[in-house]
């Protein structure tokens, strides 16, 4: 897959459909960018081209050692730094799960002279301020994860994921289980013990189209948890699509009802 060569090593990222309309995809927490392909190659023939980075410790990107490089802020930088090696100065963000955060932080921090009409977030909860831990309970969230186990179960594991996982082709989701498996644990570690800064204040004051999406059996992110975001957007700015009976992943349960959803809402903004 092809990789772009960033400061701290290459990232590797997913990119399909030609036009000067574009979406830039960002992944969750355990994920990677194949986590999106069908999504990908429907809005391909919506006249929609579209990036999904694989963010650090994911799928073929690099793996920091650095605890403190698997959090939003960094995550965002990173993105940042795929869209402008790619040339793109004009695109949509759309962000799955973590995704979200990582997305909101590319929209208020790494934004300068990047021009986003529209964003997406996705099963994402409502932007909420994450107080990071420190000190000893740093020091012991971090040496109770590291004791873990690696890697996850092969079979209940497997088994409660793939089925919603079904609208990504075979050979898709067994990749995107082998990257799964393959996370480094600094990953999770990381991703646990990052703070997040409150994102109410640039939800209440954007100008920018928002549409908030979530399946309504979500396991992960209730219902409740997203609709919270909807209810801060400014009016005017906000959109919602819950997807009935569909869980946390949406873009590889029922990637149709998305990618319909997501060229709906991005015609004529993008």
């Amino acid at each position: 897959m092809p990789t772009v060569d960033l400061q701290g090593g290459p990232v590797e990222y997913f990119d399909q459909g030609v036009s000067d309309r574009i979406l830039i995809l960002i992944h969750g927490a355990g994920s990677s960018a194949r986590i999106w392909h069908t999504v990908q190659a429907l809005l391909a023939t919506e006249d929609i081209r579209t990036v999904a980075v694989s963010l650090p410790g994911a799928g073929g990107t690099h793996r920091p050692a650095d605890l403190d490089a698997y959090q939003p802020a960094n995550y965002a930088k990173v993105v940042r730094g795929v869209i402008d090696a790619l040339g793109i100065t004009r695109c949509a963000v759309a962000g799955h799960s973590l995704g979200v955060s990582n997305a909101l932080y590319l929209a208020t921090d790494e934004a300068d002279g990047l021009e986003i009409p529209a964003l997406i977030m996705m099963a994402g909860g409502a932007g909420d301020e994450r107080v990071a831990p420190s000190g000893d309970e740093r020091e012991s969230i971090i040496k109770a994860m590291r004791e873990r186990p690696p890697g996850r179960d092969a079979g209940t594991g497997h088994e409660a994921w793939e089925p919603i996982h079904l609208g990504l082709p075979q050979t898709i989701r067994d990749q995107l289980w082998d990257d799964i498996v393959a996370n480094p644990p600094e990953r999770a570690i990381g991703q646990r013990i990052s703070g997040r800064r409150d994102m109410t204040p640039f939800l209440t004051e954007t100008d920018t189209p928002i549409l908030v999406v979530s399946g309504d059996a979500d396991s992960v992110v209730p219902l409740s948890a997203t609709l919270g975001m909807y209810a801060k957007l400014k009016a005017g700015t906000g959109h919602l699509h819950v997807m009935h009976g569909v869980d946390h992943y949406p873009n590889a349960e029922e990637p149709v009802a998305v990618a319909d959803a997501f060229a709906t809402f991005l015609e004529g903004r993008l």
